[in-house]
């Protein structure tokens, strides 16, 4: 009796030993899984985002989100499923290979995978693989998040976290759309944003052969053109004409100003140093640098008024022991105090570093500069981008260059044309 009962406790502590279980957790932000078996965990992301508090990890639920809950219970049987299905055969459980089969939908005559696993594949692998080489690592978050979103219209419009790739409409596109709009509350660009990504991942499927022929092929939407914010030149001469009392309100002016002048970003101007100035043969001075979001080359030669501001500080200690040519300061400072010198100088438009740039655009090519050089300073590849982003269209603009055009013609309102 004593040796069966040794022998008893032995397969019962094997049988402990190989135990599957799987558990949800939170991580940040995102809903994660733990698959435990014979001491060796898996985890991984479950694609959905939840607040820690709101997950009960014993009942595989998320209060208030009964969609969501019904993804992670559905995730939980299917995975249980498998594990039952690998112990009635006798086959050796391996965690990777499960989750293989039981999330990712894949079979040994299958490689086809699903369609969110179809947007994880084409993240990972042409933007998170290339952070800090192609993309900088906020823009590869930007792009998780799309997916992220993408996966969430995928569960809740279609039902099924599931879906095949060939299980596509072409109305997918615009309901995508809406469905970001009204869930999320994006205006139509941000949300067109989304479709964009989707219709891209599909052309990625084509390229595996994975599905013949894109379903959002056609769905080619219209981005809105909103009206820019941007200082008319008789706010900027007002601003450069202001002195304020303390230094820090100087610097920021200064800075702001010069960003209206040259189009530099907040992150460019912040860097600006000697080694990105060059001299032209005539003695003008030019800067030359590559943008600190994706690194397009800018090439911005140096009006007049950028030129007096960087004389201005060319003794100024905080700038030479900085090794900077412009005092900057920390962009949520710079932002706060232009909200103070926007009240002081009875400026309606909210002054925030983007100003600038915007500014920029509009300021130049109201004053005739062409769109195409305007797009190089400002480091565009696409002259739309400039266009609908950052040109503002003012009367007074219109005004000026048809009286340009009378002058080169000599013209006046006396006379038919």
């Amino acid at each position: 009796m004593l040796k069966v009962q040794k022998i008893s406790q032995k397969d019962s502590r094997e049988k402990r030993i190989q135990k599957f279980s799987i558990r949800p957790f939170v991580r940040g932000s995102q809903l994660y899984l733990r698959l435990t078996y014979n001491k060796k965990n898996l985890s991984f992301s479950t694609g959905l985002s939840c607040p820690s508090s709101k997950l009960d990890a014993k009942t595989f639920s998320i209060k208030g989100n009964e969609q969501t809950t019904i993804y992670l219970q559905q995730l939980r049987t299917d995975i249980e499923r498998v594990v039952a299905d690998f112990r009635l055969t006798k086959r050796p459980i391996d965690l990777r290979e499960l989750k293989k089969i039981a999330v990712l939908k894949e079979t040994i005559h299958s490689t086809t995978p699903t369609l969110n696993a179809c947007l994880d594949i084409f993240f990972k692998n042409d933007f998170e693989s290339l952070s800090g080489i192609d993309y900088k690592a906020k823009t590869v978050e930007k792009k998780r998040y799309l997916v992220e979103r993408i996966k969430r219209y995928v569960l809740e419009h279609h039902k099924n976290p599931y879906l095949k790739l060939t299980e596509l409409k072409p109305v997918d596109g615009q309901n995508l759309v809406n469905f970001c709009k009204k869930n999320f509350g994006h205006g139509h660009n941000h949300a067109v944003l989304h479709a964009e990504f989707l219709k891209r991942t599909l052309n990625y499927a084509i390229a595996n052969e994975w599905i013949d022929k894109n379903p959002l092929a056609f769905f080619r939407p219209k981005r809105e053109r909103k009206e820019v914010e941007a200082l008319s030149e008789g706010e900027i001469l007002n601003l450069q004409q202001t002195v304020f009392h303390g230094h820090q309100y100087n610097y920021v002016k200064d800075v702001f100003l010069f960003c209206c002048y040259t189009g530099l970003s907040y992150i460019d101007v912040s860097r600006l140093d000697n080694t990105f100035f060059v001299t032209l043969k005539n003695g003008d001075k030019m800067i030359k640098i590559g943008r600190g979001k994706n690194e397009n080359p800018c090439i911005i030669p140096l009006v007049p008024q950028a030129l007096e501001i960087l004389d201005k500080y060319a003794e100024n200690e905080d700038c030479l022991s900085r090794e900077r040519l412009l005092p900057v300061y920390a962009n949520q400072v710079m932002n706060r105090i232009l909200k103070e010198i926007q009240a002081i100088c009875h400026i309606k438009l909210k002054l925030t570093t983007h100003v600038a740039r915007k500014t920029c655009a509009s300021y130049f090519i109201a004053n005739g500069v062409p769109l195409t050089s305007v797009a190089t300073m400002l480091g565009h590849k696409k002259t739309s981008t400039t266009e609908l982003y950052y040109t503002q269209r003012t009367e007074e603009a219109v005004i000026r260059h048809i009286q340009e055009f009378k002058e080169r013609k000599g013209l006046d309102n006396s006379k038919a044309v």
